[in-house]
């Protein structure tokens, strides 16, 4: 499970931390240090996934301390996406330090060809699984206020003085970038602009009651970051969900259950029609509207969204 919200000081050092912040600060003009460049720093990363004696960990957490600063930096995401394409740029390597026989190498296994034990890095970074957790693991904290409790009671700001939906919201806007730029070939699925309209616009009324607790942020305040959040998924990834339901039968073949999962204001089994992106660019725009349950930034957001929806139905 990721690392991200785990108390500042208990986790054990991540090798790929350092070199990854010196990439993204030297960027921003916070380091005085000669800036490295995104291939310097895909080397420098693949050499030590290459020689550690357990890759698949190694990879693991290249990827676990790649979304920490993913959560902990403000867009654009330029370098991230730089580092991602440096990476890929890599030479394959052959992992050379792993016991034979071991359970490391067992799970290196996920990661090579059969044919030659190499990793190859044009095919990486295939960390779907990894970003599922991430994702997971924040929404279920984004109404987190970012104050931790101490086992004496007392409580104290966390370490990098975020909360939990500032965390949630970086990682969507980098998500839905990342899904904007590499369509349905990358690693974000397009079907996550499906499960956010499904969960938050096909649904009456506003927010949720949630069950009381301390450092929670207020319901009012959750709601309106799921919307933005829908409507970032919409915005950035909505091309890519609508070009794969028009040319191939991926979706209704892996996600079946899901497109006919029926919700409150779609109480039907039939998937992923016009019909139906019609209901949530109406939406959109009625919740565009709404002054008092969002801000002015929030409603520019959910107007992009319904223009893109207005603009698909138009074809």
């Amino acid at each position: 499970m990721t690392t991200i919200l785990n108390e500042p000081g208990t986790n054990p050092p991540n090798p790929f931390t350092t070199p990854i912040r010196a990439l993204l600060t030297s960027s921003n003009g916070h380091s005085r240090a000669p800036a490295p460049t995104p291939n310097e720093t895909a080397a420098h990363l693949v050499a030590t996934v290459t020689t550690s004696p357990n890759p698949a960990k190694a990879l693991w957490e290249l990827w676990d301390a790649f979304f920490v600063t993913v959560v902990t930096s403000p867009p654009p995401w330029d370098r991230h996406f730089a580092l991602l394409d440096a990476v890929r740029a890599q030479p394959s390597t052959l992992p050379n330090n792993v016991p034979a026989g071991s359970d490391a190498a067992l799970l290196l296994r996920s990661y090579t060809r059969p044919s030659d034990g190499r990793l190859h890095w044009a095919e990486l970074p295939r960390f779907g699984a990894q970003w599922r957790d991430v994702h997971d693991v924040l929404e279920a904290w984004r109404d987190w206020d970012g104050v931790r409790a101490s086992p004496r009671g007392a409580a104290s700001a966390s370490g990098s003085g975020s909360r939990g939906d500032e965390y949630f919201l970086h990682f969507i806007d980098f998500s839905t970038a990342l899904l904007e730029a590499t369509g349905a070939d990358g690693e974000v699925h397009p079907i996550n602009v499906f499960y956010a309209c499904r969960n938050v616009l096909e649904r009456e009324g506003g927010p949720e009651p949630r069950e009381p607790g301390a450092h929670k942020i207020p319901p009012e305040q959750v709601w309106a970051l799921d919307v933005r959040v829908a409507a970032m998924w919409v915005r950035d990834g909505g091309e890519a969900l609508w070009g794969m339901n028009l040319n191939s039968g991926e979706l209704r073949e892996h996600f079946a259950a899901t497109l006919d999962y029926k919700t409150e204001l779609w109480p039907r089994e039939d998937g992923l029609t016009r019909e139906r992106w019609r209901l949530w660019g109406e939406r959109l725009r009625v919740l565009s509207t709404e002054e008092r349950n969002f801000d002015e930034e929030t409603r520019a957001v959910i107007t992009e969204a319904a223009n893109v929806v207005e603009d698909i139905l138009a074809r």
